[in-house]
């Protein structure tokens, strides 16, 4: 575990030692407070938010970024909640198949 808090030390962090012991406990913990419908949505607010502050002094090129930001972070939630299903530590939603 001392590895994993130097790497994040390179960085400012606010994790606890408890999600560094176990990281399944940490993403549970976040979609039990935001289910993923609601990260979704949360992220596209941020954005919107960003663009209306940015907007007259936003390089296109900033603007492209944020776009591609913010694709990316969802599909990393997405890919987080699919794994968490898998792994057993967050519970099917209730239209999850049965395979």
């Amino acid at each position: 575990m001392k590895d994993y808090i130097r790497i994040l030390n390179y960085q400012p962090h606010t994790v606890s030692k408890e999600f560094i012991a176990d990281p399944n406990r940490g993403l549970n913990t976040f979609f039990s407070f935001h289910p993923l419908t609601e990260v979704r949505q949360k992220l596209h607010l941020l954005l919107r938010a960003w663009l209306r502050q940015v907007n007259v002094y936003a390089e296109p090129s900033d603007i492209s970024s944020m776009l591609l930001f913010q694709e990316q972070l969802i599909e990393f939630m997405e890919v987080s909640y699919v794994k968490g299903v898998k792994d057993g530590y967050l519970p099917k939603p209730v239209n999850h198949p049965k395979n």
